[in-house]
């Protein structure tokens, strides 16, 4: 189903439910017809073939029993002449009576024991039989029936039916013959023909046929002979009812008997056809209901698959709405009584996630409007503040200076130490208000961004930094840097502040190594500042960019501490992020992303 959906670049929810429920109706009208057709079809054959059997059975018993009575009745003559002496004209008087009294048989003859016919009904008195079967079954003893022969008067299939005449002495005194057309046969079999294109006729074991072919004129009797499969099924002994193909090149049903002490084959057959017409029929009228019925099925298929569709393309409305900033959007579903109950209780929960959505971020933007507001005025009051405090610390400053340069040595020890630690605290406190006041003026203070080449820039930088790198012997290296839309004061602030570390926190056994690295980051410029210093814990990677924190005594190491916190703040102004990897005692690398936002000022 998968490959067949991809097949079929079926993307969407309407185009897969649509698929899904005319698949589904076609699967089951495919299965309902192919189902019916097998039933009806194994139903039809079925019922065709027992009727078939079931007159199969009525035709053997009726020519067998025909065959039985024929036989009966030439016993009875033969046995009304069982005394010593053959007396003539009783027997000529007997078959008179018989002749006229029957239908069946064509003439009736008597034989004596030297086998000349001494009398029968049609002249042939006189003729010697003695190379006849009947009569040497009749010297015998026996009875006898022939195959089918032609008569020699009626010039049609005749069957000669004898029976020995016996003294009480148990002595041959001759035989009484009969001949019989197979007329009557005939009209056995007309009476079993099947259908318009069925017919049932007999043949004997070598195929030859017996009675009249319903539809060839010119196929006549003894002559014409049927080498179609029931012939070989009849002489094998197999199943008696089959379809298969009969003399007239036909698919037909075919059932075959043995008669006549199995020396003929009676067999009825009907074209395939004829037999499968109502079948047919059936099958056409139960496709067009069951067309109809699949056509109400797929109208409602797809009304479902709308009543889901439309719910679920509202809620992808929805949340496409919400992504875009919409969050006061909600779903009108009233319209939607038909819809399932789950996608309608699945359209009330997006309208109370959209209704608190935009509740929280109206919040949000509150908040946000008076942090900005907060912010602003501590930054505006951090600059003030630092600002304001310069001329009062410079005025102090200045005064403890005169008083160390004027009384320095003329006064004790503790006057002395007491002066120089005045001067130092005002030093550093002025130091700390100025770093505070570069802290504030970062973000209420910063430049229009524009396109800086940080090549440039990182000249300038160097150039600042020459005293402190010619004192350390440090080696500066760097790859190629990029263009970027950004302010160039901060971002030359930046770069100083992070090679300025980098200098100071050397290690004092190596010359200072340090490497400017660039690599592109999808949309954004990832430059590190790599050196060969004393490091630090990696735990404190966090901490070292908070404001005023410091990994090291200020006795040992300058500085207030507020350096990275700036350098964290202009990163952020441009939109970035910096972060720093360390090992103690071996390296650190300082990195941060830049967006490349091309050509584009702000």
């Amino acid at each position: 189903m998968r490959f067949l959906i991809y097949w079929l670049r079926l993307k969407g929810l309407k185009e897969r439910m649509r698929f899904l429920g005319i698949s589904l109706v076609l699967l089951v009208g495919l299965l309902t017809i192919t189902s019916y057709s097998f039933t009806q079809y194994r139903q039809t054959e079925t019922n065709q073939i027992n009727s078939m059997r079931m007159n199969g059975a009525i035709q053997q018993t009726t020519i067998d029993s025909w065959f039985a009575t024929r036989a009966s009745e030439i016993r009875i003559l033969a046995n009304l002449q069982t005394y010593k002496n053959i007396d003539l004209d009783s027997i000529q008087q007997n078959m008179n009576f018989f002749m006229k009294n029957q239908h069946e048989f064509e003439a009736l003859s008597y034989v004596n024991k030297e086998g000349i016919v001494e009398f029968s009904t049609m002249n042939q008195i006189g003729v010697y039989f003695s190379d006849r079967t009947f009569y040497d079954e009749a010297l015998k003893g026996k009875e006898y029936i022939s195959d089918v022969l032609m008569g020699k008067v009626s010039k049609q299939p005749t069957i000669l039916f004898s029976a020995p005449i016996i003294d009480v002495n148990n002595q041959f005194l001759g035989a009484v013959y009969g001949t019989v057309t197979l007329e009557t046969i005939d009209h056995f079999m007309d009476q079993f023909q099947n259908g318009n294109s069925g017919e049932s006729y007999l043949m004997d074991t070598n195929g030859y046929l017996i009675t009249d072919s319903r539809f060839a004129e010119n196929r006549k009797k003894l002559e014409f002979k049927n080498e179609s499969e029931i012939l070989k099924r009849a002489k094998i002994g197999i199943e008696s009812a089959a379809v298969y193909t009969n003399y007239r090149s036909n698919q037909v049903f075919g059932t075959y008997q043995l008669v006549n002490n199995s020396k003929w084959i009676a067999v009825s057959e009907i074209e395939k056809n004829e037999v499968l017409h109502s079948f047919y029929q059936q099958l056409m009228v139960m496709s067009v209901i069951i067309f109809i019925v699949l056509a109400i099925g797929l109208i409602g298929m797809l009304q479902l698959a709308k009543h889901i569709e439309q719910p679920i393309q509202m809620l992808l409305r929805g949340v496409s709405r919400l992504q875009n900033g919409e969050y006061d959007y909600q779903i009108h579903y009233s319209d939607l009584k038909t819809a399932p109950m789950e996608l309608i209780q699945l359209c009330e929960a997006f309208n109370q996630m959209s209704q608190n959505i935009h509740e929280n971020e109206l919040q949000l933007k509150q908040q946000k409007e008076d942090l900005a507001v907060s912010n602003g005025e501590l930054e505006q009051f951090a600059y003030v503040a630092s600002h304001d405090l310069q001329e009062p610390l410079r005025m102090v400053a200045s005064y403890v200076q005169l008083l160390a340069k004027r009384y320095k040595g003329k006064l004790d020890q503790d006057a002395d130490d007491f002066i120089h630690y005045a001067v130092d605290g005002s030093q550093r406190m002025q130091s700390l208000i100025n770093d505070l006041l570069a802290f504030s003026r970062v973000g209420s203070k910063g430049k229009e961004f524009k396109i800086v080449d940080l090549g440039i820039v990182l000249q300038h930088v160097l150039a600042n930094l020459q005293q402190a790198i010619l004192e350390n012997g440090a080696v500066i290296t760097h790859d190629t840097l990029p263009t970027l839309t950004a302010d160039p004061t901060q971002i030359a602030q930046l770069l100083q502040n992070l090679i300025g570390n980098a200098i100071k926190f050397n290690d004092a056994s190596r010359i200072p190594t340090i490497h400017i690295g660039v690599q592109r980051v999808g949309e954004d410029w990832q430059i590190s500042v790599q050196d060969n210093g004393i490091g630090f814990d990696s735990q404190y990677k966090e901490r070292i960019f908070l404001i005023f924190q410091r990994l090291h005594t200020k006795s040992k190491y300058s500085g207030t501490g507020i350096g990275l916190s700036i350098c964290k703040k202009i990163v952020e102004r441009h939109g970035g992020k910096i972060w720093v990897e360390s090992e103690m005692g071996l390296s650190t690398t300082f990195y941060f992303k830049l967006p490349d936002r091309g050509d584009q000022q702000i």
